[in-house]
């Protein structure tokens, strides 16, 4: 990605956080971050953390999770952009010596300072999706651990079904694909597979994987949401519930631990 490009990708969220992207959280958003905790409770099983790392921030709608989840941990937070940072350090005072600014496709902190990186729905907005897991990696100390959620394209869901049968799946110029209909800065959905084969040739193992919003989400938000909106706070997570081991789910929650190797 050339400066200019990046600039350009910047200044986009830089202006959609100016208008209140990801200010609040929805039913889709508690969801989603009621099934991240019980994956990182009983799936990651979180050790003593000194120092946490959330890769994507945005405005910090995830910081009381984390300092739940890793009590006595250290947090730390960066974004590519720095609306969002100075909006994350106005809603928490004090957190300023531990915020950035991600520029160069780079976070401005030593190599091996991470116990774990968690990156909630970046995946898909990355311009450079190998960039960004490199410097994932890079930041994490041998047998760190990586934690992150993101669109799936696993086949099968009620979402997919859907994208398939309107024909809204669309390729993209790196060889994957897209729903026309969701947001228009996800850049690219993922499979499992593809996501297990990245990470391993980048230097990661024990890679896992648990799965939502196979039934219910969309049907809360998308097919039917005059009338299950309002259900939708507990409609929702009974996907994670009763189906997070079948992959036939429109999102993912993932880990990675990278491996001791240089």
């Amino acid at each position: 990605m050339t400066t200019s490009q990046a600039d350009d990708h910047r200044a986009l969220y830089d202006g959609l956080y100016r208008e209140g992207y990801r200010k609040g959280l929805g039913p889709l958003d508690r969801a989603r971050l009621d099934a991240l905790r019980h994956f990182i409770v009983r799936v990651v099983q979180p050790r003593s953390q000194s120092r946490v790392l959330d890769y994507g921030c945005g405005p910090g709608i995830n910081v009381g999770l984390w300092n739940d989840i890793f009590a006595g941990s250290e947090l730390y937070s960066c974004d590519i952009s720095a609306v969002a940072i100075d909006e994350l350090e106005h809603r928490f005072p004090g957190s300023g010596d531990r915020t950035a600014v991600i520029a160069g496709d780079r976070a401005p902190w030593p190599d091996a300072f991470f116990d774990t990186v968690v990156s909630v729905e970046v995946m898909e907005h990355v311009a450079d999706l190998k960039a960004y897991l490199a410097d994932i990696r890079r930041l994490l100390v041998p047998g760190g651990v990586f934690v992150w959620t993101t669109p799936s394209a696993n086949v099968l869901s009620i979402e997919h079904v859907y994208a398939a049968l309107t024909g809204n799946i669309e390729p993209t110029g790196e060889g994957y694909r897209r729903w026309r209909f969701e947001d228009p800065t996800h850049m690219r959905r993922l499979k499992t597979a593809e996501i297990r084969r990245i990470l391993a040739d980048m230097g990661f193992d024990a890679i896992r994987f648990r799965h939502r919003a196979h039934l219910f989400s969309f049907l809360c938000s998308r097919i039917l949401p005059g009338r299950l909106a309002r259900l939708g706070r507990w409609l929702m997570p009974l996907d994670y519930t009763f189906f997070r081991r079948l992959p036939n789910g429109a999102s993912m929650i993932g880990m990675a631990r990278r491996t001791s190797s240089s």
